[in-house]
């Protein structure tokens, strides 16, 4: 196997899905974000054993997993040598109704794309609860590794990944291209074929795969969406971090130090 602790952005897993480090983004300031301390990706159902080995290889020692109960156990996670945290349970409003839209036959690929784009913009209340948790262990281990994920490791996990960075003073324009990334690394083909397989047992008779691709994929207005709603409200992602996540200066300035280094 690649050696799994050299300076890439893919992590080298025969069984990973979307499974990316966010370190090496360069700060406002010039710093660097550490590499192999924060990961992101898709579910953890597929790991080999020798994947397995290099997760504790890297020193991951949290799993954080943003799934709900019916998707973990659809694809159950491996055993994992690490502390995990699977009980967020994660929605993420308007996505659900994809399905109500389809079967009352008012889907399209432009009413699909604005349903995931309103889907980000509104959620930045609900998942307070859920990311408020989260950002606190990120915090509170921040002398170790973390892994977050969800079930492709794009929406969900894109959103706690734009947090991460922005905490860390990462700019707007990185944050997106970050998210972004999910298009090059992820087959997002492989998850239009299963939807599809749902529809066909739903009985639906008439579908358009480009109606599915937003659902399946992702697009710059998702996470431009999510970091402008979170702007009007707040101000900033700072103060969002601070005023519905509950992290204080301190913590702030903890990740940066921990998680940042001199080029």
């Amino acid at each position: 196997m690649t050696d799994v602790l050299s300076e890439s952005r893919v992590i080298p897993l025969d069984g990973g899905i979307n499974f990316r480090d966010i370190g090496g983004y360069v700060t406002k300031q010039g710093r660097q974000v550490k590499w192999r301390k924060i990961m992101r990706c898709g579910h953890l159902a597929n790991l080999s054993s020798a994947d397995l080995d290099a997760l504790e290889t890297i020193g991951i020692n949290q799993i954080h997993d943003f799934r709900r109960v019916e998707e973990q156990a659809q694809n159950p996670s491996c055993e994992v040598r690490a502390q995990i945290f699977d009980d967020y349970q994660i929605s993420i409003g308007d996505i659900s109704r994809f399905w109500e839209f389809l079967f009352e036959g008012e889907l399209s690929a432009e009413s699909s794309h604005q349903l995931v784009v309103n889907s980000y913009r509104s959620c930045i209340q609900t998942v307070i609860p859920a990311f408020s948790r989260f950002m606190r262990h990120i915090v509170d281990n921040a002398d170790n590794a973390s892994v977050f994920h969800c079930s492709a490791g794009k929406d969900r996990t894109g959103m706690a990944a734009a947090l991460i960075l922005a905490a860390l003073d990462i700019p707007r324009e990185t944050i997106i291209e970050d998210y972004m990334l999910t298009i090059k690394h992820y087959d997002s083909s492989r998850l239009i074929e299963i939807v599809e397989g749902h529809l066909r047992d739903a009985k639906v008779e008439q579908w358009d795969r480009a109606w599915l691709i937003p659902y399946c994929s992702v697009h710059e207005d998702n996470i431009i969406a999510f970091l402008d709603a979170i702007e009007a409200e707040y101000g900033d992602v700072k103060g969002y971090l601070i005023n519905a996540l509950g992290l204080s200066e301190q913590d702030i300035a903890k990740m940066q130090e921990s998680f940042l280094q001199d080029l």
